[in-house]
């Protein structure tokens, strides 16, 4: 039988195979419902590292930013994310 790996195990596993030079960090898309009004902040409430964080904006908005000497690329917070605002940059080699 085949052992089920977490989300946070095989995104370790990919960026331990990934070249040195791919850094993975979170990026937020303009899409971000709090970035346009709405009271949504699951991808910081999911973030392990607390990399995550809200700068209030006017009329109820706000900015969602990624501190990124504390992103690990982990990818705990891409599923939260109601409207996939949430990304992942950096290339990983797909593993074997």
């Amino acid at each position: 039988m085949e052992q089920s790996l977490s989300r946070r195990t095989l995104f370790t596993r990919v960026a331990s195979t990934a070249p040195q030079s791919a850094t993975r960090l979170a990026v937020i898309a303009s899409t971000c419902l709090a970035e346009n009004g709405a009271y949504c902040r699951t991808c910081a409430e999911t973030c392990p590292e607390g990399a995550i964080r809200f700068h209030l904006l006017p009329r109820g908005r706000a900015r969602a930013d990624v501190e990124t000497d504390r992103c690990t690329g982990c990818g705990d917070c891409l599923a939260s994310c109601p409207v996939d605002a949430v990304k992942l940059t950096g290339e990983v080699e797909p593993c074997t």
